[in-house]
C-alpha cells in the first residue's frame, strides 16, 4: 500500500515563508535601535529578544539545509533580505553612534553586547568560509578542513569550560574582567563556524 505525501499546512496569514518571523525581527530590531538612538535605557526583554532574533538569523539553525527525500516538502526559506536588513541596521547604529563620539566609549553597553553576539557568528561564518570553500578540491584542503573543525571544536569546548569555571567559582581568569565578553564571542564563533562546517 503506497503512503501518500503529507499535506503541507499552509503559512501562517498565507504570506510567504518567513515573513512572520521576519516581520517579527524587523520590528523588534527597529525598537531596539529606537531606543538606543533615544538614549533612554534599553529594556533587558528588548535586548534578549533583539540576541534571539540575531542568534535565528545569524546561527547554524537558520542556514543549515537538511537532508530532503523526494517526498519531503520544500526546504525552509533563507532569509537573506532579513539577515541583511538587521546587519545593515546594526553597523548604521555603531557609525551613528561612532559619528557622535568616535570612540569605542561612545557606542551605548546594549548595542556592544549585540555587536558581539553579532561579530562572534560573522567571524565565525568567515573563518570558516574560507577553510571549507575549496576542501572538497583535494585531500590535503579536506584533511586541512577536518583539522580546522576539529581544534575549533576542542578550542570552543576549553575555552567554555575554563571561562564557566572561572565565573561559577568567582575566580580572576586570564580575562581580567571581560569574561563575560570572552565567553559570548567564543560560543557565538563557535556556532558560526558549524554554519559552513557541517
Amino acid at each position: 500500500m503506497a503512503v501518500s505525501p503529507p499535506i503541507q499546512s499552509p503559512e501562517p496569514l498565507r504570506l510567504p515563508r518567513g515573513s512572520v518571523r521576519g516581520g517579527i525581527a524587523v520590528v523588534v530590531t527597529a525598537t531596539y535601535g529606537y531606543l538606543l538612538i533615544l538614549g533612554t535605557t534599553v529594556p533587558t526583554v528588548v535586548i534578549n529578544a533583539v540576541v534571539v532574533v540575531v542568534a535565528f538569523y545569524f546561527g547554524s539553525h537558520a542556514t543549515a539545509i537538511p537532508p530532503r527525500s523526494p517526498t519531503a516538502p520544500p526546504p525552509p526559506h533563507r532569509p537573506r533580505l532579513v539577515r541583511a536588513l538587521l546587519l545593515l541596521g546594526f553597523l548604521g547604529l555603531a557609525g551613528w553612534f561612532l559619528w557622535h563620539n568616535p570612540t569605542f566609549s561612545g557606542i551605548p553597553l546594549a548595542l556592544t553586547a549585540v555587536l558581539e553576539v553579532l561579530g562572534g557568528y560573522v567571524g565565525g561564518y568567515a573563518v570558516s568560509w574560507l577553510v571549507h570553500r575549496r576542501a572538497h578540491t583535494s585531500p590535503v584542503r579536506k584533511r586541512l578542513a577536518t583539522f580546522f573543525r576539529d581544534a575549533t571544536a576542542f578550542g570552543a569546548l576549553a575555552l567554555t569550560g575554563y571561562i564557566c569555571y572561572a565565573l561559577a567559582t568567582n575566580q580572576v581568569s586570564a580575562f581580567a574582567g571581560k569574561a563575560e565578553d570572552a565567553l559570548s564571542l567564543v560560543v557565538t564563533f563557535y556556532f558560526g563556524s558549524r554554519v559552513i562546517g557541517h
